[in-house]
Protein backbone atom coordinates (compact mmCIF):
# COMPACT_ATOMS: atom_id res chain seq x y z
CA UNK A 1 0.00 0.00 0.00
CA UNK A 2 1.47 3.50 -0.89
CA UNK A 3 1.84 6.15 2.13
CA UNK A 4 -0.81 8.37 1.98
CA UNK A 5 -3.51 6.29 0.41
CA UNK A 6 -4.84 4.65 3.07
CA UNK A 7 -5.18 8.28 4.65
CA UNK A 8 -7.65 9.57 1.43
CA UNK A 9 -9.62 6.55 1.82
CA UNK A 10 -9.98 6.99 5.52
CA UNK A 11 -11.21 10.50 4.84
CA UNK A 12 -13.87 9.35 2.86
CA UNK A 13 -14.65 6.61 5.12
CA UNK A 14 -14.98 9.41 8.19
CA UNK A 15 -17.97 11.35 5.92
CA UNK A 16 -21.44 10.91 7.50
CA UNK A 17 -20.18 9.68 10.59
CA UNK A 18 -20.29 12.52 14.07
CA UNK A 19 -16.10 13.86 14.39
CA UNK A 20 -17.23 16.40 17.25
CA UNK A 21 -17.49 13.06 18.93
CA UNK A 22 -14.23 12.11 18.35
CA UNK A 23 -12.90 9.36 21.54
CA UNK A 24 -9.29 8.25 19.95
CA UNK A 25 -7.62 9.36 16.77
CA UNK A 26 -4.35 8.22 14.78
CA UNK A 27 -3.41 10.06 11.92
CA UNK A 28 -0.54 8.97 10.22
CA UNK A 29 1.51 7.03 13.21
CA UNK A 30 4.90 5.70 13.13
CA UNK A 31 6.44 3.39 15.75
CA UNK A 32 10.38 2.97 15.61
CA UNK A 33 12.32 1.34 17.59
CA UNK A 34 15.95 0.10 17.81
CA UNK A 35 15.86 0.75 13.85
CA UNK A 36 12.87 -1.24 12.87
CA UNK A 37 9.62 -0.04 11.81
CA UNK A 38 7.01 -1.86 13.59
CA UNK A 39 3.59 0.82 12.79
CA UNK A 40 3.72 2.49 9.42
CA UNK A 41 0.91 4.96 8.45
CA UNK A 42 -1.34 4.45 10.83
CA UNK A 43 -4.25 6.34 10.78
CA UNK A 44 -8.15 5.27 11.94
CA UNK A 45 -10.48 7.25 14.80
CA UNK A 46 -13.51 5.91 17.17
CA UNK A 47 -16.13 8.22 17.47
CA UNK A 48 -18.45 7.75 20.56
CA UNK A 49 -20.43 4.49 20.73
CA UNK A 50 -18.65 2.98 18.55
CA UNK A 51 -16.54 -0.75 18.68
CA UNK A 52 -13.86 -1.83 17.51
CA UNK A 53 -11.85 -4.79 16.93
CA UNK A 54 -7.95 -5.18 15.65
CA UNK A 55 -7.10 -8.16 14.19
CA UNK A 56 -4.10 -9.47 13.09
CA UNK A 57 -1.17 -11.99 13.35
CA UNK A 58 1.15 -11.96 15.85
CA UNK A 59 3.69 -9.68 15.04
CA UNK A 60 1.95 -7.59 12.91
CA UNK A 61 2.07 -4.43 15.57
CA UNK A 62 -1.40 -5.14 17.53
CA UNK A 63 0.32 -4.79 20.88
CA UNK A 64 2.44 -1.85 19.82
CA UNK A 65 -0.69 -0.12 18.86
CA UNK A 66 -3.03 -1.27 22.05
CA UNK A 67 0.27 1.13 23.96
CA UNK A 68 0.07 4.11 21.82
CA UNK A 69 -4.07 4.01 21.98
CA UNK A 70 -3.43 3.34 25.78
CA UNK A 71 -1.51 6.56 26.90
CA UNK A 72 1.16 4.29 27.77
CA UNK A 73 3.25 5.04 24.49
CA UNK A 74 4.09 7.82 22.33
CA UNK A 75 4.45 7.48 19.06
CA UNK A 76 7.56 8.18 17.12
CA UNK A 77 5.65 10.56 14.35
CA UNK A 78 2.40 11.07 13.25
CA UNK A 79 -0.73 12.12 15.52
CA UNK A 80 -2.58 10.65 18.36
CA UNK A 81 -5.21 12.38 19.83
CA UNK A 82 -7.20 11.04 23.26
CA UNK A 83 -10.17 12.26 24.53
CA UNK A 84 -9.11 15.38 22.45
CA UNK A 85 -5.68 15.55 23.52
CA UNK A 86 -2.81 14.89 21.99
CA UNK A 87 -0.24 12.75 23.06
CA UNK A 88 3.06 14.58 23.74
CA UNK A 89 1.07 17.74 24.22
CA UNK A 90 -0.69 16.89 27.79
CA UNK A 91 -0.76 14.85 30.76
CA UNK A 92 -0.83 11.18 29.84
CA UNK A 93 -1.52 9.57 33.26
CA UNK A 94 -4.84 11.33 33.32
CA UNK A 95 -5.67 10.02 30.26
CA UNK A 96 -5.36 6.69 31.68
CA UNK A 97 -7.31 7.55 34.52
CA UNK A 98 -10.26 7.58 31.63
CA UNK A 99 -9.19 4.31 30.06
CA UNK A 100 -10.39 0.64 31.29
CA UNK A 101 -7.91 -1.79 30.53
CA UNK A 102 -8.05 -5.44 31.01
CA UNK A 103 -4.97 -7.44 29.67
CA UNK A 104 -2.44 -10.50 30.48
CA UNK A 105 0.44 -7.14 31.42
CA UNK A 106 -2.15 -5.92 34.42
CA UNK A 107 -3.15 -9.58 35.57
CA UNK A 108 0.49 -10.75 35.32
CA UNK A 109 1.41 -7.46 37.96
CA UNK A 110 -1.43 -8.16 40.09
CA UNK A 111 -0.52 -10.04 43.66
CA UNK A 112 -1.95 -13.29 44.28
CA UNK A 113 -2.88 -12.68 48.00
CA UNK A 114 -5.71 -10.28 46.79
CA UNK A 115 -9.22 -11.05 46.97
CA UNK A 116 -11.30 -10.94 43.93
CA UNK A 117 -12.91 -7.89 45.59
CA UNK A 118 -10.02 -6.34 46.39
CA UNK A 119 -8.36 -6.11 43.10
CA UNK A 120 -12.06 -4.70 41.63
CA UNK A 121 -11.43 -2.20 44.00
CA UNK A 122 -7.97 -1.12 42.77
CA UNK A 123 -9.88 -0.39 39.12
CA UNK A 124 -11.39 2.65 40.93
CA UNK A 125 -7.42 4.47 40.99
CA UNK A 126 -6.14 2.25 38.92
CA UNK A 127 -3.41 1.33 40.94
CA UNK A 128 -2.28 -2.83 41.59
CA UNK A 129 -3.19 -2.81 45.43
CA UNK A 130 -5.90 -1.34 47.80
CA UNK A 131 -4.12 -0.31 50.19
CA UNK A 132 -2.47 2.95 48.95
CA UNK A 133 -6.20 4.74 48.72
CA UNK A 134 -9.97 4.68 50.63
CA UNK A 135 -12.78 3.18 49.49
CA UNK A 136 -16.39 4.02 50.69
CA UNK A 137 -19.18 1.57 51.06
CA UNK A 138 -20.67 2.66 48.00
CA UNK A 139 -17.07 2.08 46.40
CA UNK A 140 -17.36 -1.72 47.62
CA UNK A 141 -20.89 -2.45 46.51
CA UNK A 142 -20.04 -0.66 43.03
CA UNK A 143 -17.23 -3.83 43.11
CA UNK A 144 -19.62 -6.19 44.35
CA UNK A 145 -22.17 -5.28 41.54
CA UNK A 146 -19.71 -5.72 39.10
CA UNK A 147 -18.41 -8.92 40.03
CA UNK A 148 -22.04 -9.86 39.96
CA UNK A 149 -22.49 -8.41 35.90
CA UNK A 150 -19.12 -10.36 35.46
CA UNK A 151 -20.49 -13.53 37.04
CA UNK A 152 -18.08 -14.09 39.47
CA UNK A 153 -19.85 -12.57 42.27
CA UNK A 154 -19.38 -16.18 44.21
CA UNK A 155 -15.38 -15.63 44.22
CA UNK A 156 -15.50 -12.25 45.67
CA UNK A 157 -14.10 -13.56 48.80
CA UNK A 158 -11.36 -15.89 46.79
CA UNK A 159 -7.58 -14.77 46.44
CA UNK A 160 -6.46 -14.14 43.18
CA UNK A 161 -3.58 -16.50 43.03
CA UNK A 162 -5.90 -19.40 43.22
CA UNK A 163 -8.27 -18.68 40.37
CA UNK A 164 -8.16 -19.72 36.95
CA UNK A 165 -7.33 -17.85 34.17
CA UNK A 166 -11.16 -17.62 32.92
CA UNK A 167 -11.97 -16.48 36.28
CA UNK A 168 -9.35 -14.04 36.51
CA UNK A 169 -10.37 -12.12 33.27
CA UNK A 170 -13.63 -11.99 34.30
CA UNK A 171 -12.59 -10.28 37.83
CA UNK A 172 -10.03 -8.03 35.63
CA UNK A 173 -13.02 -6.61 32.93
CA UNK A 174 -15.03 -5.97 36.47
CA UNK A 175 -12.12 -4.09 37.46
CA UNK A 176 -11.67 -2.31 34.45
CA UNK A 177 -15.59 -1.08 34.54
CA UNK A 178 -14.97 0.20 37.84
CA UNK A 179 -13.44 3.42 37.05
CA UNK A 180 -16.67 4.16 35.11
CA UNK A 181 -14.14 4.51 31.88
CA UNK A 182 -14.84 6.63 28.82
CA UNK A 183 -12.93 3.96 26.46
CA UNK A 184 -12.43 0.15 27.05
CA UNK A 185 -9.64 -1.47 26.10
CA UNK A 186 -9.32 -5.48 25.56
CA UNK A 187 -6.11 -6.68 24.52
CA UNK A 188 -6.37 -10.52 23.68
CA UNK A 189 -8.71 -11.31 26.96
CA UNK A 190 -9.03 -14.90 25.75
CA UNK A 191 -4.86 -15.77 25.52
CA UNK A 192 -4.38 -18.70 27.30
CA UNK A 193 -8.21 -19.64 28.17
CA UNK A 194 -9.14 -23.41 27.11
CA UNK A 195 -12.21 -23.59 24.28
CA UNK A 196 -15.00 -23.69 27.32
CA UNK A 197 -13.57 -20.76 29.53
CA UNK A 198 -13.20 -18.35 26.32
CA UNK A 199 -17.05 -19.27 25.22
CA UNK A 200 -17.81 -18.70 29.33
CA UNK A 201 -15.55 -15.01 29.15
CA UNK A 202 -17.61 -14.21 25.29
CA UNK A 203 -20.77 -14.61 27.07
CA UNK A 204 -20.24 -12.72 30.06
CA UNK A 205 -18.74 -10.03 27.77
CA UNK A 206 -21.71 -9.93 25.37
CA UNK A 207 -24.37 -9.46 28.66
CA UNK A 208 -21.67 -6.35 30.11
CA UNK A 209 -21.50 -4.73 26.67
CA UNK A 210 -24.80 -4.41 26.66
CA UNK A 211 -25.30 -3.34 29.77
CA UNK A 212 -22.74 -0.34 28.92
CA UNK A 213 -24.35 0.19 25.09
CA UNK A 214 -22.43 3.90 24.95
CA UNK A 215 -19.46 2.65 26.13
CA UNK A 216 -16.90 2.33 22.94
CA UNK A 217 -14.15 -0.51 22.67
CA UNK A 218 -11.15 -1.24 21.59
CA UNK A 219 -10.60 -5.11 21.47
CA UNK A 220 -6.80 -6.48 19.96
CA UNK A 221 -7.48 -9.87 18.75
CA UNK A 222 -6.00 -12.51 16.46
CA UNK A 223 -9.17 -14.88 16.64
CA UNK A 224 -11.94 -14.08 14.51
CA UNK A 225 -13.86 -15.99 16.99
CA UNK A 226 -13.04 -13.95 19.83
CA UNK A 227 -14.80 -10.66 18.08
CA UNK A 228 -18.38 -9.65 20.14
CA UNK A 229 -21.48 -9.53 18.28
CA UNK A 230 -21.76 -5.56 19.23
CA UNK A 231 -18.39 -4.44 17.29
CA UNK A 232 -19.11 -1.28 14.67
CA UNK A 233 -15.59 -1.19 13.25
CA UNK A 234 -12.73 -3.33 12.85
CA UNK A 235 -8.92 -2.54 11.63
CA UNK A 236 -6.74 -5.26 10.51
CA UNK A 237 -2.72 -5.11 10.60
CA UNK A 238 0.05 -7.29 8.80
CA UNK A 239 3.22 -5.99 9.38
CA UNK A 240 2.79 -2.78 11.27
CA UNK A 241 0.58 -1.64 8.01
CA UNK A 242 -3.00 -1.23 7.75
CA UNK A 243 -4.50 -3.72 5.25
CA UNK A 244 -8.24 -2.02 5.84
CA UNK A 245 -10.48 -0.65 8.35
CA UNK A 246 -14.01 0.59 8.30
CA UNK A 247 -17.22 -1.05 9.37
CA UNK A 248 -16.98 -4.49 10.41
CA UNK A 249 -19.17 -5.74 7.98
CA UNK A 250 -17.39 -4.42 5.01
CA UNK A 251 -13.65 -5.12 6.70
CA UNK A 252 -13.99 -8.75 7.66
CA UNK A 253 -14.33 -10.49 4.41
CA UNK A 254 -12.62 -13.83 2.92
CA UNK A 255 -10.12 -11.79 0.97
CA UNK A 256 -8.86 -9.48 3.64
CA UNK A 257 -8.29 -12.71 6.35
CA UNK A 258 -6.77 -14.50 3.53
CA UNK A 259 -4.48 -11.20 2.68
CA UNK A 260 -3.76 -10.63 6.44
CA UNK A 261 -3.01 -14.02 7.70
CA UNK A 262 -1.13 -15.64 4.12
CA UNK A 263 -3.44 -18.08 3.72
CA UNK A 264 -6.93 -19.20 2.43
CA UNK A 265 -9.57 -18.90 4.68
CA UNK A 266 -13.53 -18.22 4.67
CA UNK A 267 -14.99 -16.49 7.23
CA UNK A 268 -18.90 -17.42 8.60
CA UNK A 269 -21.11 -15.63 10.62
CA UNK A 270 -23.83 -17.16 12.52
CA UNK A 271 -25.80 -14.71 15.35
CA UNK A 272 -23.34 -12.05 14.98
CA UNK A 273 -20.20 -14.44 16.15
CA UNK A 274 -17.75 -15.18 13.33
CA UNK A 275 -15.60 -18.51 12.36
CA UNK A 276 -13.08 -18.59 9.70
CA UNK A 277 -12.16 -22.14 8.32
CA UNK A 278 -9.76 -23.31 5.71
CA UNK A 279 -10.80 -21.92 2.11
CA UNK A 280 -9.48 -25.02 -0.55
CA UNK A 281 -5.83 -24.64 -2.19
CA UNK A 282 -3.13 -23.69 -0.31
CA UNK A 283 -0.38 -23.33 -3.57
CA UNK A 284 -1.14 -19.61 -3.58
CA UNK A 285 0.17 -18.67 -0.39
Amino acid sequence: MLRGTFSVNIGLRMRGRDLSNMILEFNGVDLVREGRRILSDISFAIIAGERWVVLGPNGAGKSSLFSIASAQMRPTSGIVQIFGQTLGNCDMRKLRRRIGICSDHIRAQIRNDLSAHEVVLTGLYGDLAPWWNSYTAKDSERAAALLDLAGVEHLSSHLFGTLSAGESQQILIARALMMDPDLLFLDEPTSGLDLGARERFLSRLAVILNQHRTLPLLMITHHVEDIPASTTHALMLKGGAVVAAGEVDKVLTDDNLSRVFDYPLVLEKNEGRYRAGYAGSADSF
